[in-house]
């Protein structure tokens, strides 16, 4: 019998990313979305599709519940995203305590490392979660109590994910496309740990596969540049012109997540190499820029650039 995995946001950035990466590798899927649309489109690409909500477990439990494995992989943007993933694990406990669920992975964010400043972090580092994720550090502690239930939780810290047309750097190829500009926040001398999101679903692959009880892993591509070179790279494939965006108007615009971007940190990801065996195909946002940014236009639009 294949081993049935239910993914939270599906449809969304990671979670797609991921769905697909499963099916690939022979998994039966089920990925939670809320629109028909996303529906039509998740079974387009081999995953069953689960209409719900989030904010109502009752359209959802009873499936994780006839799963193997919980993949969760959502960030609310709107509303209490503490609230909302809260909801989540209280649905992965009733499944485990109530159900066949033996194996969580979950979705953290090297965020709840806080701004080391420049230096390098590894999963040894204290945690100290930035404002717009304070919620995530005890979030991760719940996941870990699920061993109680005999489930294997497994936590993944990914750094900022690229690639495809959403996140912040395809927020940067649009305005570059749109406005002829790449705002970048500060002075660009930050450093931003990188991910592709396709290597993010494969070390879910992985995860599944050979992480072990209270693993926790930061999700990195090992390269270091700063959000100048990021932003200076976009605007060299895409004839744009980069912008810095003062550090005290990006704050008041933005309130905590405009802090969290002006944060600098090295990612160290070698424990996931190490353990895990992942290895990045994609390890340089800005080598690859010209190639992202084709892929960011899709197909025809490429073929007319």
């Amino acid at each position: 019998m294949k081993t049935r995995i239910f993914i939270t946001g599906a449809s969304g950035y990671l979670g797609s990313a991921i769905a697909e990466r499963l099916v690939r590798a022979g998994y039966e899927v089920v990925g939670l979305v809320r629109t028909a649309e996303q529906a039509s489109r998740l079974g387009r690409a081999g995953v069953q599709p689960q209409l719900g909500d989030l904010t109502k477990p009752e359209t959802f439990v009873s499936v994780i519940k006839n799963c193997d494995v919980a993949v969760h992989a959502t960030y609310a943007r709107e509303g209490s995203p503490a609230a909302l993933d809260q909801l989540a694990l209280e649905a992965y406990r009733d499944a485990a305590e109530d159900g066949r669920l033996r194996r969580l992975l979950y979705t953290s964010g090297f965020w709840v490392h806080g701004d080391p400043k420049g230096e390098s972090i590894d999963e040894s580092a204290p945690l100290a979660p930035l404002e717009n994720v304070a919620w995530r550090a005890p979030h991760e502690d719940v996941v870990m109590d699920l061993a109680q239930h005999e489930v294997v939780p497994v936590v993944f810290r990914p750094a900022i994910v690229y690639g495809e047309s959403r996140g912040i750097l395809g927020g940067w190829f649009a305005e570059a496309k749109d406005r002829g500009t790449v705002t970048y926040p500060g002075d660009g001398s930050q450093l931003w740990g990188m991910v592709h999101r396709d290597d993010v679903a494969e070390a879910y692959r992985l995860g599944l596969e050979h992480a072990g009880a209270g693993d926790r892993f930061l999700l990195a591509d090992g390269s270091a540049h700063t959000v100048r070179e990021l932003a200076e790279a976009v605007a060299r494939a895409t004839g744009a012109t980069p912008k810095p965006w003062p550090a005290d108007e990006v704050v008041q615009a933005l309130g905590a997540y405009g802090g969290a971007l002006l944060s600098s940190a090295r990612v160290n990801a070698t424990k996931a190499r190490r353990e895990l065996g992942w290895v990045p195909r994609h390890t340089s946002f800005v080598a690859e820029v010209d190639a992202l940014y084709r892929e960011w236009l899709g197909p025809s639009e490429a073929r007319v650039s």
